[in-house]
């Protein structure tokens, strides 16, 4: 079989809403072609929207670094990376609160989620938990920023809604 047979087979199983078989597919198409760009993108895809994070940034980096003048590549690589990061920061936010090393394990995450920020200026996600690690380590102005900076972005009704309710607690907060 060629790599544009196992291709199909991998936009059938999607259709079919059947990721982990079009993974498999696009592995299978790898295998033949090890070197193509966007087998590596379009694998990368899929697997970051079946959380398998690990495998999308392997194929995103090997997408970009493939191809490092395609946009789309770096810009995608980027996301993902930006992705991990905020997972990272969140585990470190969650360790915190539950550790003695509470202010080191809040200023990495601070650190982590700036650099996600930077990578994917429009992530909520990574805004928010910015503005989570901001408020826990007590800088409320920097945090209700990065609560605008979300805010200012594309999201749904549940979102925003949420976004001013945490907006409020750190307010209040503020002010005992």
């Amino acid at each position: 079989m060629k790599a544009e047979d196992y291709l199909k087979k991998a936009y059938r199983s999607i259709y079919n809403n059947d990721f982990e078989q079009a993974i498999s597919w696009f592995d299978q198409a790898l295998a033949i072609e090890p070197d193509n760009a966007d087998i590596h993108y379009r694998c990368s895809i899929t697997c970051a929207r079946s959380n398998r994070l690990d495998k999308a940034i392997a194929n995103a980096r090997l997408a970009f670094a493939l191809m490092p003048a395609q946009e789309e590549y770096k810009l995608h690589f980027d996301r993902i990376q930006a992705k991990e990061l905020t997972q990272l920061a969140k585990k470190r936010l969650d360790s915190s609160s539950s550790s003695s090393s509470q202010g080191s394990n809040s200023s990495s995450a601070i650190r982590l989620l700036k650099r996600a920020v930077q990578l994917d200026p429009l992530s909520v996600d990574s805004q928010v938990w910015l503005a989570i690690a901001y408020a826990e380590t007590g800088q409320y102005v920097n945090a209700l920023k990065a609560l605008r900076d979300a805010s200012s972005l594309p999201q749904d009704e549940a979102v925003a809604t949420q976004l001013r309710e945490l907006e409020q607690r750190i307010r209040k907060t503020m002010k005992t």
